[in-house]
């Protein structure tokens, strides 16, 4: 493998791993504050790899071609999906500049981070693990489906287990 193409996968591998990670410790952890600190280098550093990916898949594969790149995300979505739709490009720009406003906020101002309303979390983390889930299980294959589907279902436990924990509370 040469190092464009492992820096391009390893990376997007890293920040999806920390992204699964960081979402089902959210709702294991609750408030314990050691998670908390933890939490707060990890999530910037998802996104920053995260950020990586996309500038070595730019770079790396699609020659710093925009178009290109739009071009192969609608051949990969043709082969998956059965239509040649390049927008995927787009959807992953908006998660890069959606993932880098959290994490800057998680950074900057933790206090008022944890304080934010539930559905804007709720957004947040549903549109991250949606794209996270189509990337690794409907445009994948392997190890990385496998992986892929793994880690759905424990963050969906995960917030599982926080409402019932949160229901139990108030009974």
């Amino acid at each position: 493998m040469e190092l464009g193409e492992g820096l391009t996968r390893w990376t997007i591998r890293i920040a999806l791993a920390l992204l699964f990670f960081c979402c089902a410790g959210r709702q294991l952890a609750g408030e314990d504050r050691r998670w908390q600190t933890l939490e707060r280098l990890l999530w910037p550093l998802g996104c920053g790899f995260f950020l990586t990916h996309i500038a070595a898949a730019i770079h790396f594969f699609h020659h710093d071609s925009q178009a290109e790149a739009y071009a192969d995300i609608a051949r990969q979505t043709q082969e998956a999906l059965g239509a040649a739709v390049g927008e995927g490009l787009y959807v992953n720009y908006l998660m890069a500049i959606v993932w880098t406003a959290d994490a800057a906020w998680l950074a900057l101002a933790p206090q008022s981070y944890r304080r934010r309303s539930g559905w804007i979390e709720a957004a947040v983390l549903c549109f991250f693990l949606f794209i996270a889930f189509n990337g690794l299980v409907i445009f994948k294959s392997g190890w990385l489906r496998v992986f892929g589907i793994a880690a759905t279902l424990v963050v969906a436990a995960s917030a599982g287990w926080r409402a019932w924990q949160k229901t139990e509370r108030k009974v």
